[in-house]
């Protein structure tokens, strides 16, 4: 399998302030504009007053529910057809020191956000629509939750947060199906102690895409687990590492995506799963040098919307977005 990939610049009178992907379209929830695939806009029409950095999204039927939330803080909005609905909240305890956790999906049929209002163990399911409280999982298994992402088809939560002393940890939980209750406990799986984690996200719907940086916590790997600057692969229903490579530098963020994931530390880079070698670069794009949840880096990243069921992904800049979209093609050559 050959990756291919297809760039496109799209100039902007104006920096983006958070970004995600709306079917084909970008939009930067922060300022209600949306930007379309031929580099044609709408807005900006709206101003929050607030320095709100992150956003994400998602439709359910007809309505789009939206959060825009500042990572380094406390603050967040969520927003219904680009209306502000209400505010989240989540706790301070070290809310300056890493990143931001919140997450919307449809559970049994509803709109729920997903974070920490209470404190920062505490995954609290709330109704979007209302604010009713449906359940809280205080987890022993992740002391600061950060980073959520959902699984393709909404039945897995992914934590990679944090627990102190800060050592980076990945959390995993299934959530409600069919006529389960929110307020009873859900298959609950913690991994990766003994090095500390760098990226993590979903591949499909049952897989775990995990990198490492370079810290072993107490000087040795464990059994079964990754050592530092690892790339592994994580498949949920086998519980186990189906594959294991080196890797020659951080990772960062990731997006995973066939047989390759997107690492977006420095530049966005093509990995493969693999063999942790890497095949292409976009070095024209600046994505920053975070590392895990702490470690903002200098630069920090910017504002990036990542699709991996589409295989696409943005990286904003001073003067517009780069797009990029990703084919595989069979054969080597």
């Amino acid at each position: 399998m050959r990756l291919e990939q297809e760039m496109v610049e799209i100039p902007l009178a104006g920096e983006a302030n958070s970004l995600a992907w709306d079917g084909d379209d970008l939009v930067d929830f922060a300022r209600l504009w949306r930007i379309r695939p031929d580099g044609s806009t709408d807005g900006p029409l709206w101003s929050a007053g607030f320095p709100f950095d992150r956003a994400v999204c998602t439709r359910m039927g007809g309505t789009l529910w939206s959060a825009i939330y500042q990572n380094r803080g406390t603050k967040a909005v969520l927003m219904k057809n680009g209306q502000c609905h209400r505010e989240l909240n989540r706790s301070f305890d070290c809310a300056v020191d890493y990143d931001h956790a919140v997450a919307i999906t449809e559970v049994q049929g509803r709109a729920v956000v997903i974070y920490c209002p209470d404190n920062s163990r505490g995954l609290a399911l709330e109704d979007a629509e209302t604010g009713e409280r449906l359940g809280v999982n205080a987890t022993e298994k992740m002391e600061y939750h950060s980073r959520l992402t959902l699984s393709p088809d909404r039945s897995y939560l992914l934590s990679a947060g944090w627990f102190w002393h800060p050592v980076s940890a990945l959390y995993l939980c299934s959530l409600p199906k069919g006529q389960e209750s929110f307020a009873e406990p859900n298959e609950e799986v913690d991994f990766c102690w003994s090095t500390d984690v760098d990226g993590a996200a979903f591949l499909g719907e049952d897989r775990v895409v995990v990198s490492t940086a370079d810290t072993a916590i107490s000087g040795r790997t464990l059994e079964n687990e990754l050592a530092p600057r690892q790339l592994g692969v994580w498949s949920i229903p086998e519980k186990r590492w189906t594959s294991v490579a080196d890797l020659d530098e951080f990772t960062g963020t990731i997006m995973p995506w066939r047989d390759w994931v997107i690492s977006f530390y420095g530049h966005p880079k093509a990995i493969e799963l693999a063999t942790g070698k890497v095949v292409h670069r976009w070095e024209n794009a600046v994505s920053g040098k975070q590392v895990g949840a702490i470690d903002l880096g200098d630069p920090p990243p910017p504002p990036m919307a990542l699709d991996s069921e589409h295989g696409r992904f943005a990286v904003a800049g001073a003067t517009g977005i780069t797009v990029v979209k990703l084919r595989a093609v069979e054969g080597l050559f």
